[in-house]
């Protein structure tokens, strides 16, 4: 038995490359994401231990420790002369950084764009060092600065701004709020010659004007690294120092700090692994469909074969375990195959990355868990899909070996009462999730998608002959066209089976479509109708908001003295922690001028709250059980906790969250206004306008200023751009759904190779062979494709009318334009995926197939 099923795979190989691609392109995608992410986390480690290389122990703010005015504590030159006399230290040095450092580039006056890499300035001591090749960071040409209008930059930094030694570079300090220009007296490089570690830029001031920049006064450090004195380790060292440490610090070690660093963005990386892996599993369950259907025809096509198994004696469970080996076999190669395949695409892309973040140098990491997931996916998903067909092969009569037989198909109708259960039980669930609140709503919407998508596929069989049957009838034109038409509906299952493969993948492509097109809709409406501003000041950062970005609000007053300017107003936003809750957004603002400028609806109270009174949203206040009269505990980062009385709720789909009057913005961290709103008088020039405030604006690079216009175009910019990488990522699985199309046309050409021969010996041509194939492919591509646009426009329209009950969304927007391209796109699918099955089936040899058994 088990020879004859090598031999039986063998002499079927060519029917079974299809499936295995399948599974080939969804092992690819497993193994690539987890192999890139290993790769890429490797990579980060090394770079950090980099960094921390000659670091020994280094004395750093606890996390969760500030002082009263929101800042980190600071260690003063008393601190580092104690901790220099603790017996075991060899030297303590100081050091004054931060973030935020940005150089402007002298060709336009624009900041200088990284790719997510920090932007960091550092207080510089002036020790030069040449020849030293250990150093990290070396002065490799001009001098270090000894004036408080000197800095020394990268060679990154220098190529970015497009300065040379003896420029003048303009730099913006987040931590003073302010830009001034300063003199480039020298360039650093790192070891090797390497102009960065991970395309950051850097720019190095004096000491003391570097403390006065980032802590307001000289004398003081953030951080401090101390050297070991011989026979002592950095472990010891650490343990020595940790009990004289000023409060608010901790010591660690360099290997420490290094792991530390990478761990956050180790947490990054896992994310990125689970998303495409989910897109992945997508892909995977598109290929089961293809897989189930692959073994289904070829048991159909056995059906003599397997009879004569059993007529010699074969078991019901020898059949089903030849079954089963055959796609063991396949599962195994293709595994194999899409392993080689996925650590070669994620070597390719860790060469891309690693170019565009500046990475050090590493191998890829193909750690035994990627083996062992890619095998399990592969052979797991194979045998599953295999289960059905393979039982139902063991189901064959022995009497079936003596003549040919042919099973009717079972009755539809048990499997189209199941499917409008199931489909009915989804669309309950999605109801109750569009009237439900919180976790409940979540589960019942994922469980709704999931019994909807289920049910949809169970009734496709049901729905193949009214619903293809239609199309057919509009495309066939012709004898040939008409027998494309009526092959497609000979085997409902099997036509539905492949359309569903293809139905899951464009179901998901027009659920994100039909929500897209909600939100870029909900920013129109929002802009065009509600919001009472003419021209938008809007800060980029990549943080979350504290109160130390965007622009001073003092600004505002040039703003309002500008021609045509008729009114303005300031909005600071903070993220901070309300009653115990952390991650609550806060923001202070004139409600007297944002209350016609933002629509703002009284809902409970009244919107003028005064010292110690804020107001709140509609949806903030039901969330958190809060009435008009509650007090509500802020911790500000300067004051500490504060209570503030609520005493008005508000509606609008502008902005959320606890809004307090603008004075109590000196609690916040930082003092600058994070967005800003002017109303343009109607005959004055926007554009104007525009161009004037962006000069008042030159000073804060990450505020951008622009027109309603503008905005719109941005923001639904950004929605095109998120909807591009879910198409690209979901493409695997319309790539993989069509694969199954050609699949079963192939496969269905080896079942009728003697019906074709009669055909073209009665007289069809070869073209009208083709046109046949062509229709019967169109048929399931457009079949598939209908089923998944409408199933996904259901599901897009649920998730839509949830948003827009929880005041995300104001508009919901059905794009039919693109649905329709979906659609034309798929009939043109179809047609080119019938081409290689289509000119096999033409190129038959008629004697042949007339003779084929």
């Amino acid at each position: 038995m088990f020879r004859a099923t090598l031999r039986s795979l063998l002499s079927r190989k060519l029917r079974l490359v299809l499936s295995g691609f399948a599974i080939i392109l969804g092992v690819l995608f497993v193994a690539s994401s987890m192999v890139l992410t290993d790769s890429l986390g490797n990579r980060f480690e090394r770079l950090f231990q980099t960094v921390n290389a000659d670091v020994a122990v280094q004395i750093q703010a606890a996390d969760d420790q500030s002082g009263t005015d929101g800042e980190p504590p600071l260690l003063t030159d008393a601190d580092l002369d104690r901790l220099a006399d603790i017996d075991g230290v060899a030297a303590v040095t100081g050091e004054a950084s931060a973030t935020g450092v940005i150089p402007f580039r002298a060709s336009d006056g624009k900041a200088v764009p990284t790719q997510g890499a920090p932007q960091i300035g550092v207080g510089y001591s002036g020790e030069e060092v040449t020849d030293d090749d250990d150093a990290l960071l070396r002065l490799a040409q001009g001098r270090a600065p000894q004036r408080d209008d000197e800095v020394v930059v990268t060679r990154l930094t220098a190529e970015q701004a497009g300065v040379e030694v003896g420029d003048r570079l303009r730099v913006y300090v987040s931590a003073a709020y302010e830009a001034v220009e300063y003199e480039v007296v020298g360039l650093l490089e790192y070891s090797g010659g390497r102009d960065s570690l991970a395309g950051e830029t850097m720019v190095a001031f004096t000491e003391s004007q570097a403390q006065r920049l980032f802590y307001g006064r000289t004398g003081v450090y953030g951080t401090a690294q101390l050297r070991a004195e011989p026979g002592v380790t950095d472990t010891q060292l650490r343990d020595l120092v940790a009990g004289e440490l000023p409060t608010g610090f901790e010591a660690l070690t360099g290997e420490q700090l290094a792991e530390d660093q990478a761990a956050q963005f180790q947490q990054l990386l896992t994310f990125v692994n689970w998303f495409f892996l989910g897109f992945a599993l997508v892909a995977l369950l598109v290929g089961m469909f293809l897989i189930f259907n692959t073994f289904n025809i070829l048991v159909a096509q056995r059906s003599r074969e397997l009879a004569l198994f059993r007529a010699l004696g074969a078991s019901w469970g020898q059949v089903t375990g030849a079954v089963l080996f055959e796609a063991l076999v396949v599962g195994v190669l293709a595994a194999t195959l899409g392993l080689a395949a996925g650590v070669g695409a994620a070597a390719a892309l860790q060469a891309v990355a690693a170019s565009a973040l500046s990475l050090p140098e590493g191998g890829l990491i193909v750690t035994p868990l990627v083996v062992i997931v890619s095998y399990l996916v592969g052979v797991l998903m194979t045998i599953v899909a295999a289960l059905i067909p393979a039982i139902r092969a063991s189901s064959v009569p022995p009497i079936a070996a003596m003549h040919d037989t042919s099973r009717p198909d079972k009755s539809l109708t048990g499997l189209t009462v199941v499917g409008a259960v199931v489909t009915g039980l989804g669309g309950l669930l999605l109801a109750a999730g569009l009237v439900g609140a919180g976790a409940l709503t979540a589960l019942a919407l994922g469980g709704g998608v999931l019994l909807t998508v289920v049910g949809v596929a169970l009734l496709s069989p049901a729905l193949t002959r009214p619903l293809a049957g239609t199309i057919g009838r509009l495309v066939s034109w012709g004898a040939a066209s008409g027998l494309g038409r009526r092959n497609a509906l000979r085997n409902p299952r099997r036509t539905a089976i492949t359309a569903a493969a293809l139905m899951i993948g464009v179901t998901l492509v027009s659920t994100i479509t039909v929500i897209g097109a909600s939100l870029k809709a909900t920013t129109t409406d929002l802009v065009e109708n509600n919001l009472g501003a003419d021209v938008m000041i809007l800060t980029n950062s990549q943080q979350l908001p504290t109160g130390r970005e965007g622009f001073d609000p003092q600004r505002l007053d040039e703003v309002a003295a500008l021609d045509g300017v008729s009114a303005t107003v300031a909005y600071h936003f903070a993220v901070m922690t309300v009653d115990g809750q952390p991650n609550q957004l806060v923001s202070a603002t004139d409600l007297d001028q944002a209350e016609p400028m933002f629509a703002l609806e009284t809902e409970a109270g009244r919107l003028d709250p005064g010292a110690g009174e804020a107001v709140v949203d509609v949806n903030t206040a039901e969330s958190n059980d809060w009435t008009v009269g509650d007090e509500v505990t802020i911790a500000m980062p300067r004051g500490g906790d504060r209570p503030y009385e609520i005493v008005g709720i508000y509606r609008t789909a502008l902005t959320a969250g606890l809004i307090l009057p603008e004075s109590q913005v000196r609690y916040f961290a930082g003092p600058l206004a994070y967005q800003g709103f002017v109303d343009v008088a109607d005959d004055a020039d926007v554009s104007r306008v525009v161009a004037e405030v962006e000069a008042l604006m030159a000073d804060y690079p990450l505020v951008a200023v622009g027109d309603r216009t503008s905005f719109v175009e941005q923001q639904n910019a950004l929605v095109d751009t998120l909807l591009g990488i879910f198409y690209v990522l979901l493409a695997l699985a319309v790539v993989v759904a069509f694969l199954g199309i050609v699949n079963t046309l192939v496969l269905s050409i080896y079942e009728r190779t003697r019906e074709l021969g009669l055909l073209r010996a009665v007289g069809m041509s070869r073209r009208q062979i083709r046109r046949m194939v062509r229709v019967e492919s169109l048929l399931m591509a457009v079949f598939g494709c209908l089923l998944g646009v409408g199933l996904g426009v259901a599901l897009g329209l649920a998730a839509s009318f949830a948003l827009r009950a929880q005041d995300v969304l104001t508009v919901v927007s059905v794009p039919y334009g693109q649905l329709a391209g979906f659609v034309v796109a798929a009939a043109v699918a179809g047609v080119l995926a019938a081409w290689w099955p289509a000119w096999r089936a033409s190129r038959l040899n008629v004697l042949q197939a007339i003779a084929y058994e």
